[in-house]
Order: structure tokens, then sequence, then C-alpha cells
């Protein structure tokens, strides 16, 4: 079973959710940031990436590093690209299956610290994702199961469950330029 961690208030009585919505880097940057932090203090993180692909990405050979942190990824978006830039679904339909399968078990299993969805509010808000099973899941998880899920917009139901809601906003940014791209910073 996992160890149960709180906030230092005392034992949480249900999971704690936490969004970070807006531009899908900057929410992905800082699900990242969560787990080498989680992984510092000997949690157990597990990462699904529903929109993203591609071994050379850097969080791919980073949780290599990193004692109890997995990452699986399902999704069609290579290193270089968002979900956006992506023709057609950025995700397969028994792809996202699989995905979501791959959170159901760190749920039910029970042995999970900090499980992140990266890119799953973007599913939701594209309608490939029913914001009721997200829902589903969240409650079904047990109390020292932190919940991270990002994306770019956020329904209301999650938003209203939700423990914590960032959004995050590009002020200024030169990526549309190819060579503006860099590695470690931006994949």
């Amino acid at each position: 079973m996992a160890e149960n961690h709180t906030n230092g208030d005392g034992p949480a009585a249900r999971s704690f959710l936490m969004l970070l919505v807006g531009d899908e880097r900057r929410t992905s940057d800082a699900a990242l940031g969560i787990a080498l932090r989680g992984a510092g203090h000997n949690l157990r993180v597990h990462i699904i990436e529903f929109l993203k692909a591609g071994r050379d990405r850097g969080e791919f050979a980073a949780v290599s590093f990193l004692a109890g942190v997995t990452l699986a990824q399902y999704g069609r978006a290579q290193s270089q690209q968002t979900s956006a830039e992506v023709e057609g679904p950025a995700i397969a339909p028994d792809r996202l299956e699989a995905a979501f399968n791959d959170a159901v078990n760190q749920v039910r299993h029970r042995v999970t610290n900090i499980l992140i969805l990266d890119g799953i509010l973007t599913a939701v808000d594209e309608g490939i994702v029913d914001e009721a099973r997200v829902l589903d899941l969240i409650n079904d998880a047990s109390p020292w199961l932190d919940v991270v899920l990002t994306g770019r917009t956020a329904p209301e139901a999650l938003k209203d469950r939700a423990d914590t809601v960032t959004v995050m906003e590009t002020v200024k940014s030169n990526e549309r330029e190819a060579q503006a791209l860099r590695r470690g910073i931006h994949f």
C-alpha cells in the first residue's frame, strides 16, 4: 500500500486534485516539476501522457534516473509538436482506452502517491474523453493519491471538484519558429 502523505495538517479525507490549465507546454512543464518534487520525497509517481509520444522527449529518459517515477505515453504528438499541430486526433481510440485503463489501474492498485494525467483536460475539451468518467476516476482515488490533470481548458465540474486550479498564460513566445524550440526547455 502507498505511503499515506498529506500536506502536514493530518490525514487527508479524500484525494487531492490539482488542475493545470493553459498552454500545453507550460502545464506539462509544471506537472513534470511536481513529479520531480514527488520523487525527492520518495513518493511513487506515475505520469500518463495522453496526447504525447516520442523517446526523444526529455522526460522519457529522465524517469529512468528517478526512483519511483514511471511514465507511459499514448498519444501521437511527437516531441516538437503540440496536440493542436497533429493532423487528426492526437490519440487513437484504442490508445485512449489503454491510457484511461492505465489510470484506472493506478487508482485501483492503490500504490501510487501522485498520478499525473497530462493532456487529459484537452481530451475532455475535444470531446474524446467524457468528463463524468474523469470525475468517477478521481472520486475512486484513495485519500493518499494526489491527482494532477493538465490541458488547455477545464470543464466547470472538474474545476468545482478541484482543490487547486492554476491557469497558465504564455505572455511572449517565439516557439512558432522551428529553431526556437530548445531541447531540455521545450521537449
